[in-house]
């Protein structure tokens, strides 16, 4: 399983370590660091210890979001377009291990900053999709933290389905949003 190089981009030590613990959120700092293509007393040197790890993919994972959800117009105002639900749900694809390893590690839970900026993207998100489904673009007879919900289990699902080499990177994307358009989409 290559974790260096996904969705056509080169990732970064931590998107890789975001990657790995998504998959395993009990991967040891050794095996992040041989996905990584580094040796382990690098790893070491840069995070002495691996909740210094966590923290910072939890950081950067936060930030890679911020700036995906900004790229994308899910912090505009106004309507939501098809391309603007598209270019979402791509990103979303891309960013599903970070999404997942923010979900899923209990050490992350006591840290107030890292909780305060997840409750800050989950708002965004669901302000989001509840401006889609006031645009007919989504169901709106469900509730709108719902649709996020299913909507990051289908693109972690792409996502996965990618890195298990069942799924073309290309194709991720697509199916997420058909999959979100049919399931989720206006009856």
């Amino acid at each position: 399983m290559n974790m260096d190089v996904q969705f056509g981009t080169r990732k970064s030590t931590l998107g890789i370590a975001a990657d790995l613990l998504a998959l395993d959120p009990t991967a040891s700092l050794s095996a992040i660091a041989e996905a990584a293509g580094i040796g382990r007393t690098t790893l070491h040197k840069r995070y002495p210890k691996r909740q210094d790890l966590l923290l910072a993919v939890a950081r950067d994972s936060i930030e890679q979001i911020e700036l995906a959800m900004e790229e994308t117009g899910v912090t505009a105002d106004g309507p939501v377009t098809d391309e603007t639900l598209r270019k979402f749900v791509e990103a979303s694809v891309g960013l599903s291990s970070r999404i997942a390893f923010l979900f899923r590690q209990p050490t992350l839970d006591p840290v107030k900053e890292i909780e305060v900026a997840i409750e800050r993207l989950e708002l965004a998100v669901d302000e989001f999709i509840a401006r889609a489904q006031r645009d007919g673009l989504l169901r709106a007879d469900l509730p709108a933290w719902w649709v996020s919900a299913t909507l990051n289990s289908v693109a972690y699902a792409a996502w996965e389905s990618v890195v298990r080499g069942k799924l073309a990177p290309l194709d991720a994307p697509k199916i997420a949003l058909e999959t979100a358009r049919t399931g989720l989409g206006v009856r």
